[in-house]
């Protein structure tokens, strides 16, 4: 995180939480960021100039059919075309009545569409609702093979237990047998699933999925997409939750002097659903061990060569569990040199960066935020051509700039001026 100064900062009402943030990858490069700022309400931070410079606020956003009383739990959107924008969102919430039993609250699942190229404004007026039978966690998709052909379907964690899968067939949410699509998600030994995910390789022929349950319980697993038969499949059970596991290149393509020409005619927008297997893969897993009385603690380890060896060659990032519980990470290159970095998001209110350096993660910054930090996000929301860190906090959004003569000095580099 060299570099990063904490630039601005929003108040929020009251605390979101680890499923509050999601981001529109558009296929020009541009992001944009939408987030749930409260158990209510959902904004994205937008950039104009005033007087020569550049001012980042709250856009509050109004997505139908969310009830004044219902409480979101997770948002998550998707690109569904590589070559032109065409997002669809998906949104749980919960309707909460007073003096009544939460457990008994009624939950659902929207989800909203447009036609490729609709505006965020009228992608929000286009929704459809399937209530749920159980209280929703984290929401994510995945990519499938059907005859060829690449397929996305939603997938959704559950208080039962469960990992469920939804498609949208002629305006209307459908629940489909998991085991049908996706064989690596149909047992997760009864236990609540808090984080999951998949990432295919780059022809979509086989992925890697994993899943991480409040028992301790992990699994990964690689997957013949085609015939969705499991080729490989390891587990691990850990001593508390699994709060987050994800997986990465270690090394991450730029752009420089040598390489930009040959740039320009290459699809260079990385595919957030893939990852290469041509290069080293690495699984982050993080499980959080509960103090009755005083705190969390946090046990990190990242995993080297995760096809070849089996999940049993790990490195511990030291002292990741010093600051209570670690609760959320975010694995991208924070520092211009092509390898990507590990940041751990902690509920003792600290960011902190880790680097990977003779073979081994060590522990380069951190970066102390005034409350638990719930997520981390990597994207340029001013339109300057550099990505800030966005951070959630308990009670605000903060945003971390890279200051502009140590930006200046990378880009020397790059141009080798």
């Amino acid at each position: 995180m060299d570099g990063l100064v904490q630039s601005v900062v929003y108040d929020t009402s009251c605390p979101a939480n680890i499923y509050s943030a999601t981001v529109m990858h558009k296929v020009d490069g541009d992001q944009k960021i939408v987030m749930i700022a409260s158990k209510k309400d959902m904004i994205t931070l937008e950039s104009k100039i005033v007087d020569d410079k550049v001012e980042t606020y709250i856009v509050e956003l109004n997505f139908s059919n969310i009830p004044s009383n219902a409480e979101i739990i997770s948002i998550h959107c998707i690109n569904r075309n590589k070559e032109f924008d065409d997002f669809v969102f998906g949104i749980t919430y919960a309707l909460v009545i007073e003096n009544e039993d939460p457990e008994t609250a009624e939950t659902y699942l929207n989800i909203y569409s447009g036609f490729p190229g609709s505006s965020l404004e009228a992608i929000m007026e286009n929704c459809e609702t399937l209530q749920l039978d159980f209280v929703p966690f984290q929401l994510n998709h995945a990519i499938y093979m059907s005859e060829t052909h690449k397929n996305g379907m939603w997938l959704l964690s559950g208080s039962d237990g469960k990992i469920h899968a939804y498609k949208s067939e002629q305006q209307e949410i459908v629940e489909k047998k998991i085991e049908d699509y996706f064989i690596e998600f149909e047992d997760t030994k009864d236990s609540i699933v808090l984080c999951f995910g998949t990432k295919s390789f780059s022809d979509y022929k086989k992925r890697m999925s994993y899943y991480g349950c409040e028992t301790g319980y992990s699994m990964f697993s690689v997957v013949d997409s085609e015939k969705n038969q499991i080729l490989q499949s390891f587990s691990e059970r850990y001593e508390s939750p699994i709060t987050v596991m994800q997986l990465f290149n270690i090394h991450k393509k730029t752009v420089d002097i040598d390489n930009i020409l040959s740039a320009v005619g290459d699809d260079f927008i990385p595919d957030c659903d893939t990852v290469n297997e041509k290069e080293q893969i690495c699984l982050l897993v993080g499980s959080a061990v509960e103090s009755a009385v005083v705190y969390m603690q946090m046990f990190y380890i990242c995993l080297r060569n995760v096809l070849e060896n089996n999940l049993r060659n790990a490195i511990t990032l030291t002292d990741s569990n010093r600051h209570q519980a670690i609760v959320c990470a975010l694995i991208t290159d924070v520092n211009f040199d092509s390898k990507n970095e590990i940041l751990l998001g902690t509920y003792g209110n600290y960011i902190l960066n880790y680097v990977y350096e003779n073979n081994n993660w060590v522990e380069q910054q951190q970066f102390d935020m005034r409350d638990s930090v719930y997520t981390i996000c990597y994207l340029d929301i001013t339109g300057e051509g550099v990505n800030d860190v966005v951070v959630m906090s308990e009670r605000g959004i903060h945003i971390l700039k890279h200051e502009p003569r140590y930006i200046v000095e990378v880009l020397k580099n790059r141009l080798k001026l």
